[in-house]
């Protein structure tokens, strides 16, 4: 059921998924990283790499991207950092000793020709071909948002595709695979097995991470406003309180105390 989520409070991630037995799952645009024009102008600043690999230590290894973006597009982003991940929506997962499981591209090449016919003959609409995916994004035209979700829905026209909308962007993917089965895949493993998983995004796109998580009695944190309505339980306001929030449970030293109270007297 979709609700408005719970604030979270300074230091609370922590309190909620301590690094000791939690394993953590990130989203990266619009999460960890603010959403750019460009795709491929997207890269990790050296103090997010610092933070991702100390979270990732303290909590004995048990930390994933998962995203909408393929693998090799994180390791560009995140260099030279080499992460374990679910990319392409859970499409293709790296574990944690490094071994990578792909699915088989079902997107045929005269759908890639259509759509790209399609976006020149409306300027402003951009491809953004993965492989074993493919988006249309529409940041530059919002008011062709109806006829590019149109226009996706009607390539996909088989079982084995479907049509993920998100922010300013609908992509063609491949049905049965969703960042939930990604978050699942890995938590099946070690270090994550055992440990409550804990998953922050900021779209549509990871609404079924969210429901996995909590179905699994982990965290799920919706990076948005106030007004967003989201299956996610919590929600922080932006990609720099989320990066906070892991700095802490990344330095439980540094974790501030909480008020003292006001005295009875």
């Amino acid at each position: 059921m979709e609700r408005p989520p719970i604030l979270l409070r300074p230091g609370e991630v922590a309190d909620r998924a301590p690094p000791g037995r939690s394993a953590y799952f990130l989203d990266v645009d619009g999460t960890l990283l603010d959403i750019a024009p460009r795709p491929e102008d997207v890269r990790a600043d050296p103090g997010l790499r610092t933070l991702i690999e100390t979270l990732a230590r303290e909590a004995g290894g048990a930390l994933a991207l998962v995203s909408g973006r393929a693998i090799d597009d994180l390791d560009r982003i995140f260099a030279p950092l080499v992460l374990p991940a679910a990319g392409l929506h859970g499409a293709e997962i790296r574990f944690f000793d490094g071994t990578r499981e792909a699915a088989a591209e079902v997107i045929a090449d005269f759908a890639r020709a259509r759509l790209r016919v399609f976006a020149a003959a409306h300027p402003g609409l951009r491809v953004e071909d993965k492989g074993a995916a493919i988006a249309l994004h529409y940041r530059q035209r919002p008011d062709l948002a109806a006829e590019a979700l149109a226009f996706m829905e009607a390539l996909a026209d088989g079982p084995d595709l479907v049509v993920q909308p998100g922010k300013m962007v609908a992509e063609l993917k491949q049905a049965g695979h969703s960042k939930a089965t990604g978050i699942a895949a890995l938590m099946a493993q070690a270090p994550c097995a055992g440990r409550a998983p804990l998953f922050a995004g900021d779209d549509l796109t990871d609404e079924a991470g969210f429901c996995y998580v909590d179905a699994h009695g982990g965290v799920s944190v919706k990076i948005g406003g106030p007004d967003v309505v989201t299956r996610a339980r919590f929600r922080l306001e932006s990609p720099q309180a989320l990066r906070a929030e892991l700095a802490v449970a990344a330095h439980p030293a540094a974790k501030p105390e909480a008020p003292a109270a006001p005295s009875k007297n």
